[in-house]
């Protein structure tokens, strides 16, 4: 459990160590440092500990490794997590690339009946598959998965980052997602050149930024900095150096 500098959570928790097995060509958990970081994940130990937080926070699962990933199938460590968390007055916003989230939807369900605030999201960089994600399912079967648990009346939301260039076209994932994407996080590719990919011009995102605002406003959502239906948020480091 770490406090994150994300302005729209408080804090989130690792499920699962780094590495992360999808493998993602931006994704921080591949770095050594997170690796050290992510060695002594307790997740059940965190979660138990976030039960004695009288104020409500928002929190992650998992900002670093997906928590879904298929070690989840015979751990469950996810699942239990989620469970201790749905137990307190915190919003558990879950990200992950990966279907199998899908089998926990009952429990979802069952914990959102009761009071829990547990939104279902997921990283969408393109409408297509990418080359980028070599061993994650793909964006189309993401944005099924998060149509899926929009019908089955679960919030959903949609962290549209890293914004690639040339890649990622944040236009076409809203149009084809915004009638079960309740709120959109939309950021920047940083630390771009030590991903392997080319520098960003600086200004690259700033003309495109001005028809994402406009689009959302055609559609009805509206800025918001915590997760909220017809909502959506522009992180800071892009706002800062579009």
């Amino acid at each position: 459990m770490t406090k994150t500098s994300v302005e729209y959570a408080d804090e989130q928790i690792t499920i699962y160590p780094a590495p992360c097995p999808f493998k993602c060509k931006y994704c921080w958990s591949q770095q050594p440092i997170w690796k050290y970081r992510t060695q002594w994940a307790d997740p059940i130990r965190y979660a138990r500990a976030l039960k004695n937080r009288r104020k409500p926070l928002t929190v992650v699962v998992s900002f670093t490794t997906d928590p879904y990933q298929p070690r989840e199938l015979t751990d469950e460590l996810t699942q239990q997590t989620i469970m201790i968390l749905s137990e307190t007055k915190h919003k558990i916003m879950i990200l992950t690339k990966s279907i199998l989230v899908e089998r926990d939807f009952p429990l979802f369900i069952h914990a959102t009946n009761i009071g829990a605030q547990i939104w279902v999201g997921s990283t969408l960089t393109s409408v297509i598959p990418i080359e980028d994600e070599p061993l994650a399912p793909s964006n189309p079967a993401r944005m099924k998965m998060l149509q899926e648990a929009h019908q089955v009346g679960l919030p959903t939301w949609a962290s549209v980052e890293p914004w690639i260039p040339y890649k990622t076209y944040p236009r076409q994932i809203i149009e084809a997602t915004h009638e079960f994407v309740d709120w959109y996080v939309i950021g920047r590719l940083n630390y771009e050149t030590r991903f392997g990919y080319a520098r960003i011009p600086k200004g690259y995102y700033e003309e495109e930024l001005k028809w994402v605002r406009a689009l959302f406003d055609e559609l009805g959502f509206s800025p918001s900095l915590k997760p909220c239906k017809k909502g959506y948020h522009i992180k800071r480091e892009l706002e800062e150096n579009p």
